[in-house]
């Protein structure tokens, strides 16, 4: 080794200020780099060699160059975000669902109020065919009304399912490539563990928090350079350099998410993925649920209204609404069954109808039914091929299932857009009882069917129990819930969105580029390199003086 000089030592400290340079210029030409962390370079004294009874020092090397970093704000930053954009989405989804049902004074609550205001005309005057004329109008109001939500909120489901599909695939792209990754990353530090990939250790970092956007997902670091992720249900995204494969699909009982081929929909709680999920199971379903319950209900209760009275000629009463013994709850099989287990619903008695919805899962050897969600009462228990009474339905199973598969039965969804006004002609109306004559004043029958909009026959607990609630109650509660749901999710998305500015704000306090810092380091890296440049030069100075005292 030679020994340390005025000229070693400068020509050290030249070689770690052009680095300090490099670094500094790197930071300043990626301030605005997302994801970019701020690099420092580590200086540390060479070690000193003993000369002539003392230790003179070496000079200075880099002893490395590392990021600016905080694995605990960036754990923080990455949850932020996923519940942030959980509830972006539910912010703009409710919003948009609630615009369908207007409020209870102008939407489907009031038109449900005046579809039954409209039989006071024709109690007043039964044989006007004006009174009769707009009844029928009111009715078809209504029915639109029913069709148009439904549809609407139907038509922003599917949306959720395009928009997942494509999320599902932007996760698998950055899992793929975080684990590609890992790959680099633990081979470098490998390699020389005093010498880390800070920008690609910045790209993994940012991929990973692109990820919680979408879903939520747990970090570990592990000794060899790796970070792995896992989802809420325990199994791997990516574990060192492999990535499993998600995959979403959008099933009418909702959207269904799979790792891997395992159904891990019930663990997905966060990130955009997340709040479609709960935009789903929250908000959609249930809405459709109860405004198919109470479309039912209706179209069932003044159908038999009708039928028990006479119209306007003295004929016994027909529908005014669609039949619905032509409806069905929808059962759906998920994409993992095995087996080909099936089920067919018909309705009882629709004022029994609860409004939930219920899942069936084979046990191997019967079918085990649980309300959704789960409620934590036992299962109901039926065998394959057998027939399960619920409230206002019964539900026949069939096919070969086998352990583990899972039906979704959705009793009352989609009923609301299948109701129609079957009744075209004003005379049809009935109006009176039943043995009454034709052009009869009576208005025993309309004035019962006024009654029916008050009557409490909504989710019985029995047949004529009259311990449910009205229709119109039952639709102005929806529309309520859903309003006061809004409302809440609004409050929250403001919530989070403050808690990952603050958190950003942090993170950026820590890795983010200060242009005034790094300018001033560049004056000091740039004073330091010149006055090592002039002591290179005097040292070659010294030693041509030395040389032509010897000539």
């Amino acid at each position: 080794m030679a020994m340390p000089d005025l000229m070693s030592n400068s020509v050290t400290g030249l070689l770690a200020m052009q680095q300090a340079l490099a670094t500094t210029g790197h930071n300043v030409a990626n301030a605005n780099t997302p994801g970019y962390s701020r690099q420092r370079v580590n200086l540390t004294t060479m070690p000193p060699q003993f000369q002539q009874g003392s230790y003179v020092g070496s000079g200075v090397q880099v002893a490395s160059i590392t990021r600016s970093y905080d694995q605990f704000i960036t754990s923080q930053l990455n949850s932020a975000t996923s519940e942030n954009n959980r509830l972006s989405f539910l912010k703009d989804f409710t919003s948009q669902a609630t615009q369908l049902l207007g409020d209870t004074s102008t939407g489907i609550a009031q038109q449900t109020q005046d579809f039954f205001n409209a039989t006071q005309a024709i109690a007043s005057n039964p044989t006007d065919p004006t009174a009769r004329s707009a009844f029928l109008g009111s009715a078809q109001a209504l029915t639109n009304e029913f069709n148009r939500i439904d549809s609407q909120l139907q038509n922003l489901d599917s949306q959720i399912g395009q928009q997942a599909s494509d999320i599902g695939r932007q996760i698998n792209t950055y899992a793929g490539q975080i684990a590609s990754l890992n790959g680099e990353i633990s081979k470098a530090l490998a390699t020389n563990p005093n010498a880390p990939p800070n920008d690609l250790m910045d790209q993994r970092d940012l991929l990973i928090n692109k990820i919680s956007e979408q879903i939520n997902v747990t970090a570990n670091s592990d000794n060899q350079g790796n970070i792995n992720l896992t989802l809420a249900s325990g199994q791997s995204l990516v574990l060192n350099d492999h990535a499993t494969t998600v995959s979403v699909g959008n099933l009418p009982s909702g959207l269904n998410v799979t790792l891997g081929g395992a159904d891990i929909t019930s663990r997905v709680t966060g990130g955009t993925l997340g709040g479609m999920l709960q935009a789903q199971s929250q908000l959609v379903t249930p809405l459709r649920n109860q405004l198919g319950r109470a479309a039912l209900v209706l179209a069932d209760q003044v159908n038999q209204n009708q039928t028990a009275g006479v119209d306007l000629n003295g004929n016994p009463g027909t529908n005014l609404f669609t039949d619905v013994s032509g409806f069905a709850p929808q059962t759906t099989a998920l994409p993992t069954n095995q087996g080909t287990g099936s089920a067919v619903g018909t309705y009882t008695d629709p004022t029994l109808l609860t409004g939930q919805t219920y899942q069936a899962r084979f046990d191997g050897a019967n079918w085990q039914v649980r309300t959704q969600p789960d409620n934590g009462a036992a299962p109901l228990t039926v065998a394959s091929g057998g027939t399960l009474s619920l409230p206002g339905m019964n539900v026949t199973f069939s096919g070969a299932p086998q352990s583990g598969d899972v039906l979704n039965i959705l009793p009352t969804v989609g009923a609301a857009g299948k109701i129609g006004v079957v009744q075209q002609s004003p005379s049809g109306v009935a109006a009176a009882a039943a043995g009454q004559p034709a052009y009869s004043r009576d208005n025993t029958q309309i004035q019962a069917l006024f009654n029916l909009g008050s009557t409490t026959l909504v989710g019985q607990s029995a047949a004529g129990a009259l311990d449910g609630s009205s229709l119109t109650d039952t639709i102005s509660s929806a529309v309520s819930q859903a309003g006061a749901y809004a409302g809440q999710i609004q409050l929250s998305a403001q919530a989070a969105s403050t808690t990952l500015q603050n958190l950003t704000a942090q993170q950026q306090s820590v890795s983010g580029v200060n242009l005034d810092e790094e300018a001033a380091n560049l004056m000091k890296y740039q004073q330091a390199y010149q006055a090592l440049s002039q002591s290179i030069s005097s040292s070659n100075v010294m030693f041509q003086s030395l040389l032509s005292a010897f000539r």
